[in-house]
């Protein structure tokens, strides 16, 4: 305890005489207790207790510090107005100097003739004070001693005189406590707010405390938000301002919780939430209906703005639009494409793809979705498909008609695979060779005896309708309707029921007794000369189907051509697909057709020679595609009796088997400008030098003016080639290490010039010209290069093939992985593609290897690598 000044007690100077102490009771004094807050001004009150009359008292006491560092700031003591007895008075605080404890010493005594003594219980002094910057404790006022500093012997205390007899009495001290007492911050309810992702949330935080200001100071701060946002929550400390920028993954509700903490520690929360909304996108294209045949690709497309808004400015969504199939009633899965909302669904000849189906698309910006606050991203377009079935009208293909004889064709419905469609009517029109065929007439088909169809005719030259006028030679048309309106007969069938026969007209042709056309196919084929011809109708009579594909006999690629002008043999052209205009029903391309034909039986029939499909027909369009097909696929599409279907194909009789000029010589006689060779024929070949190049686009070119009839590619890898050469086809099959490529054309047509775009090593080229003689191959280099060796990986002998646009010294060095010569090449070559074949034998391990080749005095080196896979 500091050590403190003392001043002699009054009542000592006063008294000195008295020595004696009484025992009186009840004498007291009271300091009041009270609890107070941080910084806050009070006032404690002094109670003296006389327990009695006295005419004195003397009250020292202590001011201390007893938990927390809870202290007086400041304090002072004063008598209490209502305190009027014993006016002669005095406060000593020589003992206080602020710091715990301190000393304070209150005496008051009648010292005057007639001054009036203290009888009853009284308030007679205050204690002003000041609570100090503390969190908690208390402070202590006690009663105390002290020794006079001039005399040890006296000691002051808390004491009062007797007002009769003047002694000395001791006075009880109840102590008083000051408890200083933190109060706890409050905050105010933030409302719950909602904002467009892509903008900023402001609010405030407003906290209050019962603290004195001068001594506190609140602190705010974010004490979470859930979900956390993808940018910080910036809440100011001092203020309480918030704002935090919403983007567009913040689509969501979040709940935000804000803290404001005094400077105790002492803390009070509120939370709320704040809804990130997202406008959904909505779809701005969506078609109401479509209608397809089955077997083929139904597509379309459906388009989708995003609507968000920003400040009056149309943004695009929190994420890139994505399309997607939703749900679909029918069968099989359509595609959607996701950037574009392009759709497609490949139907099949089955049953169950006839009806109509729902396609739904969903369109959707990414946003996160959350109910009630953004409950959607996505908007749905959902359109109707009706699936027909397709009507299949083919013209039979007779085999081996002998000359000068009748002979029967069949127009007829293939209902093989599929239950058909009802028909109300045909309105055919069909081409012939009339120099070969001479037409006799027409018959109603099986279908339409047996279904009991009201009317059937045809007409023909002079009687003929071919575009509105007479038709020319070669030209029948043939007409039939179900009629049932009340008519002489009643349909009983519509040709969609398996009991009904399919035949729906005879054709009756005499053939040509004219030798020169012997091994002939004489074809019989659909021609239109406007949009009704070849039209089918439906039992009802409100649709009109026409052409969606048209074959000729052989049922493997259409031939139909929308851009062909009337008269074609191509089908019903573009102008008819809006034949009635946007606004009436347009007719459907649900029609196939199939031509057909007679074939002329060879004079020579026994002769195998051209007869690949060994079914005892030589030189056959089935016989060209089952070539084609080898080139293709490979050997493996000889089933029948590989060696005598290999026999075969030497067409052109030039001794060599499986070449390209065969399949041409073929073509040549399948379509009629070239004649079989017998079989014991042997002819002289003789090659023709051809020129050609493949540059880096991957355009493969012949670049002599020889026309050009088939050309047989392989290309090392799996790849796409583009046909290039008009009139020309092009078939291409992946073997599992080359592509095949045949490019070629049954009807007979050549190239020259540009034929192929194919990227990838050209392993082999193979070509023979329009007359079926083979090629010599010759290709120029357009630029020095190194390409790709094959096969890769090898065991144990690959081909390094490089080119040289002009003659050049070149050196070709194979290294192993540690950059040492295992092998080198080296020598001058003209222009043009050069191959080397090493073969690596057993020394040398499986592995990677490098090789480069320098060429060109040193200005062309390329190098690349290749695997040997023992």
């Amino acid at each position: 305890m500091m050590h403190k000044r003392t001043v002699y007690s009054l009542l000592l100077t006063s008294f000195i005489l008295v020595f004696a102490l009484s025992s009186a009771l009840a004498q007291s004094v009271t300091f009041e207790s009270k609890n107070a807050k941080r910084c806050e001004a009070g006032v404690l009150n002094v109670v003296v207790n006389p327990g009695g009359s006295v005419n004195a008292i003397e009250v020292v006491f202590e001011i201390e510090s007893t938990g927390g560092g809870a202290f007086f700031s400041s304090f002072n003591v004063v008598w209490d107005a209502g305190f009027t007895a014993l006016d002669n008075r005095i406060i000593d605080l020589s003992g206080v100097d602020n710091i715990s404890p301190d000393t304070v010493r209150l005496a008051a005594m009648a010292t005057d003739t007639g001054d009036a003594c203290l009888s009853v219980t009284d308030t007679v002094a205050r204690v002003n004070f000041t609570t100090n910057n503390v969190c908690g404790g208390t402070v202590l006022l006690d009663g105390a001693t002290f020794t006079c500093p001039n005399n040890p012997l006296v000691v002051a205390t808390t004491q009062f005189v007797d007002c009769a007899d003047n002694d000395l009495i001791a006075a009880a001290v109840v102590a008083g406590t000051v408890t200083i007492i933190n109060a706890l911050p409050t905050i105010d309810p933030i409302n719950d707010s909602s904002l467009h992702w892509g903008t900023t949330y402001v609010g405030d935080a407003d906290g209050f405390d019962m603290d004195a200001s001068g001594c506190e100071k609140l602190t705010y701060s974010l004490v979470s938000i859930v979900p956390p946002g993808t940018a910080s929550m910036n809440v100011n400390s001092a203020t309480g301002a918030i704002s935090w920028f919403a983007t567009g993954n913040d689509v969501c509700e979040h709940e935000v919780t804000i803290r404001v903490t005094d400077s105790c520690g002492a803390f009070a929360q509120t939370s709320f939430t704040i809804c990130v909304y997202n406008d959904p996108p909505v779809f701005t294209d969506c078609p109401d209906a479509d209608h397809a045949c089955w077997g083929e690709l139904v597509a379309g497309d459906v388009d989708a703005i995003d609507t968000d808004t920003i400040n009056n400015v149309a943004v695009p969504g929190p994420g890139a639009l994505q399309y997607s199939l939703h749900s679909f009633s029918g069968p099989g899965t359509p595609i959607v494409d996701p950037v574009t909302g392009e759709w497609s669904w490949q139907t099949q000849e089955t049953n169950a793809y006839i009806g109509t189906f729902e396609l739904c698309i969903k369109v959707s910006d990414g946003a996160n979705v959350c109910s009630p606050c953004s409950p959607s991203n996505a908007d749905t377009c959902c359109l109707e498909i009706t699936v027909i079935p397709t009507f299949r009208v083919t013209i039979e293909k007779t085999h081996n008609t002998p000359f000068g004889q009748m002979e029967d064709v069949r127009i007829y419905l293939d209902n093989s695979t599929n239950p058909g469609n009802e028909m109300g009517g045909y309105d055919f029109l069909i081409e012939y060779d009339a120099s070969a065929l001479s037409l006799i007439s027409a018959d109603p088909g099986q279908l339409i005896t047996d279904c009991g169809w009201e009317y059937f005719t045809y007409r023909f030259g002079a009687a003929g309708n071919c575009g509105g006028n007479a038709c020319p030679t070669g030209k029948v048309r043939i007409v039939a309707i179900a009629e049932t309106n009340n008519g002489a007969n009643h349909p009983l069938c519509f040709g969609a029921t398996p009991a009904a026969s399919s035949d729906l007209a005879v054709l009756h042709f005499m053939v040509t007794n004219n030798l020169t056309f012997e091994c002939m196919y004489v074809p019989i084929r659909f021609v239109w000369y406007d949009c009704g011809d070849n039209g089918i109708s439906s039992r009802t009579g409100d649709t009109l189907y026409i052409s969606r594909h048209v074959y000729d006999y052989d049922n493997v690629t259409p031939i139909e051509d929308l851009d062909a002008a009337f008269p074609s043999y191509f089908g019903a052209n573009a102008s008819c697909d809006t034949l009635l205009g946007d606004d009436k029903p347009n007719p459907l391309r649900c029609a196939d057709f199939w031509n057909g034909g007679i074939d002329i039986v060879c004079v020579d029939s026994i002769d195998d020679r051209g007869d690949i499909n060994l079914n005892g027909l030589s030189n056959e369009i089935a016989d060209a595609v089952l070539f084609s097909n080898y080139f293709v696929y490979g050997l493996g599409v000889f089933v029948t009796n590989v060696a005598g279907q290999v026999a075969a194909t030497d067409v052109n009789a030039d001794g060599q088997t499986l070449s390209v000029a065969d399949l041409v010589y073929l073509i040549r006689i399948v379509v009629g400008d070239a004649s079989p060779i017998p079989k014991s024929t042997i002819l002289e070949a003789h090659s023709v030098a051809v020129k050609y190049t493949h540059d880096n686009l991957g355009v493969m070119s012949v670049k002599d003016d020889i026309a050009i009839g088939a050309a047989f590619v392989v290309v090392s890898g799996n790849t796409i080639p583009v046909l290039m050469a008009e009139n020309m086809e092009m078939q291409y099959a992946f073997d599992g290490n080359n592509t095949r490529v045949l490019v070629w054309s049954r009807l007979g047509n050549s190239f020259t010039g540009d034929f192929l775009n194919v990227s990838g090593q050209v392993v082999s080229l193979e070509m023979a010209t329009f007359e079926g003689q083979p090629v010599a191959l010759e290709v120029l280099p357009t630029e020095f290069a190194l390409n790709q060796n094959y096969p890769n990986p090898f065991n144990p002998k690959t081909r390094l093939s490089f080119a040289l646009p002009t003659k050049s010294d070149y050196t070709l060095t194979i290294y192993n992985v540690n950059g040492q010569v295992v092998t080198s090449f080296s020598g001058t070559a003209e222009a043009g593609v050069h191959n080397i074949d090493w073969e690596a034998g057993s020394v040398v391990a499986s592995g990677v290897y490098l090789y480069r080749l320098v060429a060109d005095n040193g200005h062309f080196v390329a190098n690349k690598k290749m695997v040997l896979l023992k």
